[in-house]
């Protein structure tokens, strides 16, 4: 299977879980994201988690178009820069954290099903489109 499908159904179908979960169980995601933002043990696990996911997602899928490909790899550089900014920053990202979850929470759960959507549908059909042109 090529990485680029592989990659868009496993990062789409994970925005999606996690979409249905923050909206199904706001609360519970509020009270943990905050408890995560807070401890800065939590904080490092989760960078160094970002930092490997990134990593991976840059090295072996290094795709610069504008296509849902493309969207891959930035998600790639994207945690990436989220593993060294919770590394780094970890007071700012306290204070970015809990606001992303109180002001913006509805905005990213719409950001999230929408390339959950986009990237899940993407993988699954680009399979399917490639069995019956054979």
């Amino acid at each position: 299977m090529d990485i680029s499908i592989f990659l868009a159904k496993l990062i789409g179908v994970y925005l999606l879980i996690i979409t249905f979960l923050c909206v199904f169980r706001k609360r519970q995601v509020e009270l943990t994201g905050k408890e995560v933002v807070s401890s800065k043990s939590a904080l490092a696990i989760s960078a160094e988690f970002s930092l490997i996911v990134g990593l991976v997602i840059a090295i072996d899928h290094s795709v610069w178009e504008y296509s849902w490909r493309g969207l891959i790899t930035l998600i790639g550089y994207l945690l990436i820069l989220r593993g060294a900014m919770r590394f780094a920053f970890p007071s700012e990202v306290k204070k970015i954290g809990t606001k992303m979850l109180t002001k913006f929470f509805w905005p990213m759960c719409v950001v999230m099903l929408a390339v959950g959507i986009f990237l899940t549908y993407r993988g699954f059909t680009f399979m399917a489109q490639s069995m019956t042109a054979q």
